[in-house]
């Protein structure tokens, strides 16, 4: 059944919509056939190893370089994976609040899938290391313009599932990012207040 699944190759339109029209995106994780959710993290799984691969090609490797791209892989796989889910979560809880209905495994893959234009980072870079043009600044460059693809690709995935406009997706999308400013921006000035005042 897997294996007939797989051969049909209906699972290469969750990718191609993701780069193409993140509207069918949704649309497609809608329909739950395939099932996208367990193949949504394969993309996270790329992402992270095509992050780890393009930072050892601006600066010389040691024999860790094998350590980074297993366990370390590993390591940054679960870590990309954990952010998700959380971010997710908090997306589609602000969602609830605005009176739409949830459905946390399709945000969930919804934003695993929004994230696969982050593996375009290392055939880029590779290529400005090959030619020796500022690659860390292309790097960096390319590094915020892919987010800013990966953002688009989430809010109008966001704007599809609950028939928004861009602004209130624009709203759901950059929520976890404002809670988890704030929530530091609370902990760190406590934290200071606290230590002031034991020292005082």
């Amino acid at each position: 059944m897997i294996l007939a699944k797989f051969k049909s190759l209906l699972w290469t339109d969750f990718f191609l919509y993701t780069i193409v029209d993140p509207r069918s995106l949704y649309r497609q994780i809608g329909k739950n056939d395939p099932k996208p959710f367990l193949l949504s993290f394969t993309v996270p799984a790329i992402t992270s190893l095509a992050g780890i691969l393009t930072q050892s090609l601006l600066s010389v490797q040691s024999s860790f370089f094998y350590t980074k791209i297993t366990y370390g892989w590993i390591l940054v796989f679960i870590f990309d994976s954990f952010l998700i889910i959380i971010s997710a979560a908090l997306m589609d809880m602000l969602a609830q609040l605005l009176g739409n209905k949830g459905n946390i495994r399709e945000m969930i893959s919804l934003i695993n899938y929004s994230h696969l234009p982050r593996a375009f980072i290392l055939p880029i870079v590779y290529i400005f290391v090959i030619l020796q043009f500022a690659p860390v600044f292309m790097y960096v460059f390319f590094s915020t313009v892919l987010f800013i693809w990966s953002a688009f690709i989430a809010i109008l995935g966001i704007s599809e599932m609950h028939s928004l406009d861009t602004g209130k997706s624009l709203l759901i999308f950059i929520f976890p990012y404002l809670f988890t400013s704030v929530s530091f921006f609370f902990m760190i000035f406590l934290a200071v207040v606290s230590a002031l005042s034991y020292l005082v």
